[in-house]
């Protein structure tokens, strides 16, 4: 059981840097949640809140939705695209033909792009 969601807990979304976690975006735990209800199967997070020194370091754009708590990096092959956007993801990053990233950006239409 989470604290955040029945199935994420505040630690999974801590920065790897810092230890720092800001207020989550709901969307985002919706999103997340969903899909692991969907699977039936965890879904680890590899990748939740990033400051903006680790942001960095990670090479992430001065832009990045993991500053904001608006973005989850995840293991690639556990959906496909079209998975994630039935579910409500916004923004999505492939690397190597599989979802790594996804995001609940408001600023766009849902999108994909490549790392």
């Amino acid at each position: 059981m989470g604290d955040l969601s029945q199935n994420f807990s505040s630690r999974e979304f801590v920065c790897h840097h810092c230890g720092a976690l800001p207020r989550l975006d709901e969307e985002l735990l919706q999103l997340l949640q969903r899909m692991r209800t969907r699977k039936g199967r965890p879904l680890r997070i590899v990748s939740g809140y990033r400051c903006e020194p680790h942001n960095r370091a990670v090479g992430g754009s001065k832009g990045s939705q993991h500053l904001s708590g608006r973005a989850a990096d995840v293991p690639g092959g556990y959906a496909d695209v079209q998975a994630w956007w039935r579910e409500g993801a916004v923004g999505i990053g492939v690397r190597d033909g599989q979802v790594v990233h996804v995001d609940t950006r408001r600023d766009r239409k849902p999108f994909t792009f490549a790392d």
